[in-house]
């Protein structure tokens, strides 16, 4: 690997885990929320469908099996986060929807990673706005064809 593509990787494995510490620590700095980082994940997935999802399209947007998207609901349910209801256009179906204290753990949440890119990019020039954002959506893209082949 040539200097450039070790300091890369470097800089990436950094991010990534210094991301999740930081998630993890102002989690437990709050005092008040006690989740796992994968518990936020949900909720916040969860609370994009204002009308509520199916455990599919979690298992789906978390990129977990269904069982496992199951498991996290039924927790998270237990903990007063979320509510299953049956879906009124298909008996079968289970629709999930953030009770009043998972919305406010998901504003919560969302104001941390708002915080967080503001922080990030108060002192970047638009240019530089730009660059990064164009990276980063390549760097996702990488990901997302990615997780199919392991």
């Amino acid at each position: 690997m040539d200097s450039f593509s070790e300091a890369l990787n470097r800089a990436l494995t950094e991010t990534y885990n210094n991301v999740m510490c930081v998630e993890s620590e102002a989690l437990k700095r709050s005092g008040r929320i006690h989740l796992s980082i994968n518990e936020m994940h949900l909720i916040e997935c969860v609370g994009k469908h204002r009308e509520g999802c199916t455990l599919s399209e979690i298992a789906d947007g978390l990129n977990i099996a269904r069982p496992s998207a199951t498991v996290a609901v039924n927790k998270l349910a237990k903990k007063g986060y979320v509510e299953k209801i049956a879906s009124p256009s298909d008996g079968r179906a289970v629709k999930v929807l953030l009770t009043r204290e998972g919305r406010k753990i998901d504003a919560y949440h969302s104001y941390y990673h708002r915080h967080m890119v503001r922080e990030l990019t108060k002192d970047l020039s638009d240019e530089e706005k730009a660059v990064l954002l164009s990276a980063a959506k390549k760097l996702n893209e990488f990901f997302k064809q990615s997780i199919g082949e392991f």
